[in-house]
């Protein structure tokens, strides 16, 4: 799989997810104050990935499909319960006690749990 492509393939492809992460969190993040803090996302995700991959001794390949699951996966886990998470938000503002709503946990937790394993064997059956 990571063969197939070219850097400057899977560059693009960083570069598109980088893009739909940025679209899609500015959708979904329905707090003002949180909005522009996640224009940080793929900052961090490049310091994280690449240090990760400057340890571990992955090729540039490899460095930008790990990149490209980050970005992607944290839109796909919070796109379903984004007024849930909203709602959440504001009654907690309202009462710090406030606990989350346990389907919104469970629906995060699931889906990344699930993608995780999903990029994982994808990444051992591309190389």
């Amino acid at each position: 799989m990571f063969q197939s492509l070219s850097t400057s393939t899977w560059i693009l492809i960083a570069a598109g997810a980088t893009l739909f992460n940025l679209a899609a969190m500015q959708w979904i993040i329905e707090i003002p104050q949180y909005r522009t803090k996640q224009l940080w996302m793929p900052v961090i995700g490049i310091i994280a990935v690449g240090g990760n991959s400057l340890a571990q001794g992955d090729g540039p390949a490899g460095t930008c499909y790990q990149y490209t699951v980050l970005m992607i996966m944290m839109p796909v886990a919070l796109a379903p319960v984004r007024r849930q998470i909203t709602r959440d938000y504001y009654r907690w503002v309202q009462n710090p006690a406030t606990k989350p709503s346990k389907g919104a946990m469970v629906w995060v937790t699931t889906s990344i749990l699930v993608m995780v394993i999903a990029a994982v064997l994808l990444w051992q059956a591309g190389n």
